[in-house]
């Protein structure tokens, strides 16, 4: 690749960089509102997995009610939080119960999501908050929703929808994914770098990144650095359709 040539790509990517922060701002508006529930089986297999929906069932019933009257996200996490340990207890009684001794963990924590259909919304890539819970070595396959606002609550008892937390720009780019496809794979590349940043620098595990299957290079030949490539050529397919 000439000097012209590289000059070029980096400046059509710089320009798509400073284009995008206003909708990149607003992804992590939306991001910063919303707390999911994650829950992590401790395999794959078929047991495992009922598992892992048998405690799905059980907290959802026992502890997505309660947030329902939290007016903002601070509030929903505190309200969590004050029954972290009770979360726990119920959903081990239920690993228990259903005749397996893995030990439960569960915990607020922020983490990174990549875009994530859910119901007739698109959440973008970000990191959000989540009750993290995790049945014995977290190996397994993964299930997650939206706990605030409550949209876990079976529809009958659904008192909150997302926009009524999110703006109504907010809320046209999580219903209207169409018409932001190519922002929306752009800003899922910026993210998944900061996310890979994170855990170069701080050594942090975000389970819903697996780097070492999802991250490939570019390799600069003048240099010893390395880009993250694996979004870019979406982006020019995108582009090219």
């Amino acid at each position: 690749m000439g000097t012209k040539t590289k000059a070029l790509l980096l400046g059509f990517l710089f320009s798509l960089i400073f284009s995008l922060t206003d909708f990149t701002n607003r992804c992590d508006s939306i991001s910063n509102k919303i707390l999911r529930l994650h829950i992590i089986a401790n395999s794959d297999s078929k047991e495992d997995q009922d598992v892992k929906l048998k405690v799905r069932d059980k907290i959802i019933e026992a502890f997505s009610s309660k947030l329902k009257n939290s007016p903002n996200l601070e509030n929903a996490k505190k309200d969590l939080e004050f029954n972290l340990k009770e979360i726990k207890d119920v959903a081990q009684e239920e690993v228990y119960k259903s005749g397996y001794n893995y030990k439960v963990n569960a915990e607020l924590v922020n983490m990174y999501f990549n875009i994530r259909k859910y119901q007739k919304n698109t959440l973008p890539s970000g990191f959000y908050d989540a009750l993290r819970i995790t049945i014995g070595e977290g190996k397994g396959k993964n299930w997650w929703c939206v706990m605030f606002p409550p949209l876990c609550l079976p529809a009958a008892e659904e008192e909150m929808e997302l926009d009524d937390v999110l703006t109504p720009c907010e809320c046209d780019i999580v219903e209207h994914e169409s018409e932001y496809i190519i922002k929306f794979k752009i800003t899922e590349f910026l993210m998944e770098i900061k996310n890979f940043l994170n855990n170069l620098f701080y050594q942090e595990s975000i389970d819903n990144l697996d780097i070492s299957k999802n991250m490939q290079y570019l390799r600069n030949e003048s240099q010893t650095e390395f880009i993250p490539s694996f979004k870019i050529f979406e982006v020019f397919q995108l582009f090219s359709e």
